[in-house]
């Protein structure tokens, strides 16, 4: 294995090609890596065609066996290995917009894995983080791996896909797969407003992990709403967040009160807005979405807060009210 001569970032990966828009301004060499078969690094190269000369040269060379090298895969280089990813699996937007992300923020880590080419110089693996290097105009390290036979990619991707919640247990973080999940919320609320979000507005594992360094407080939320009755109130997760961000407005001892009164349902008055929320929660469990019981929550939370007795509280499908003090 070679060792890591990296491509320096580039913008030109459309750059010489017909049609094609200038590149937007940045450093645009990108450097040749060194093999093992090579002892000097070839001269720079700036464009597509010659990133794809390269890559070329590397095919021709796994002809006597597989070949590995760590290199800075850039814009031009990803391009050029996306052209060549015939009957691949569809593209999933999502996946590509938070690589992307985690890649324009410097949250990206070299962790090891490669983007794996065949033996006939197709892409097997990797169009997702190739795409998100073309969407971001940042260039990243990568083990690069070529030589393979081509139907192997059926096997890639076999083992069971690591969560938040595995990445917190590494960590030593109890109760992981809540906590994850109640930062995601806390985090999806204080950009979006609301507490489920579509494929595109999902954050990435890092952007969770990060949000709970700067957080620390979700985990005592947590373990707040550490009660048997959680699931049916509205979930640990959810319950959580909700502990979270009425603590954020009006302290610890407030936010604990509201959950020891929902969670326990003792002494409660017919008309106080928790026992309303209680009731509903119980009612229509497995029917109201996250957005709506987060609702029915704040609502409460709003009534409570100014000694309201409503009769009822309006669902108005998930959006979630400014707060009282």
């Amino acid at each position: 294995m070679s060792g890591h001569t990296p491509f320096a970032a580039s913008d030109a990966t459309q750059k010489n090609r017909p049609g094609a828009e200038a590149p937007s301004p940045r450093n645009n060499m990108l450097h040749m890596p060194q093999t093992a078969e090579t002892n000097n690094t070839p001269p720079a190269f700036s464009d597509y065609h010659r990133a794809a000369m390269w890559l070329d040269g590397e095919v021709s060379k796994a002809r006597k066996g597989v070949t590995t090298q760590v290199i800075d895969v850039t814009p031009a280089l990803a391009e050029v290995l996306l052209e060549r990813n015939p009957s691949n699996r569809k593209i999933r937007q999502a996946l590509v917009d938070a690589f992307s992300r985690d890649m324009e923020t410097g949250k990206w880590a070299f962790n090891g894995e490669p983007i794996i080419l065949s033996a006939d110089g197709f892409l097997n693996d990797g169009q997702h983080r190739c795409s998100a290097i073309v969407a971001s105009g940042v260039a990243i390290p990568a083990v690069v791996v070529i030589g393979v036979a081509r139907d192997t990619r059926t096997t890639i991707d076999q083992g069971a896909a690591r969560t938040v919640g595995d990445y917190l247990g590494m960590e030593g973080h109890k109760d992981t797969n809540v906590l994850g999940a109640a930062a995601t919320m806390c985090w999806a609320h204080g950009i979006y407003g609301a507490v489920s979000l579509g494929g595109r507005q999902r954050p990435t594992k890092s952007e969770i992990l990060k949000f709970l360094e700067d957080h620390q407080s979700v985990a005592h939320s947590v373990t707040a709403v550490q009660h048997k009755s959680a699931n049916a109130y509205g979930g640990k997760s959810l319950l959580a967040f909700c502990h979270w961000v009425f603590t954020r407005k009006a302290g610890a001892a407030v936010a604990d009160q509201f959950m020891r009164n929902l969670l326990e349902g003792a002494n409660l008055l017919s008309r106080d807005p928790i026992l309303y929320v209680r009731n509903r929660l119980v009612a229509e469990r497995g029917t109201l979405k996250a957005n709506d019981r987060a609702e029915l929550l704040f609502r409460a939370w709003n009534a409570w807060r100014r000694g309201e007795t409503p009769r009822t509280l309006l669902n108005t499908g998930g959006v979630l009210p400014v707060l009282e003090d």
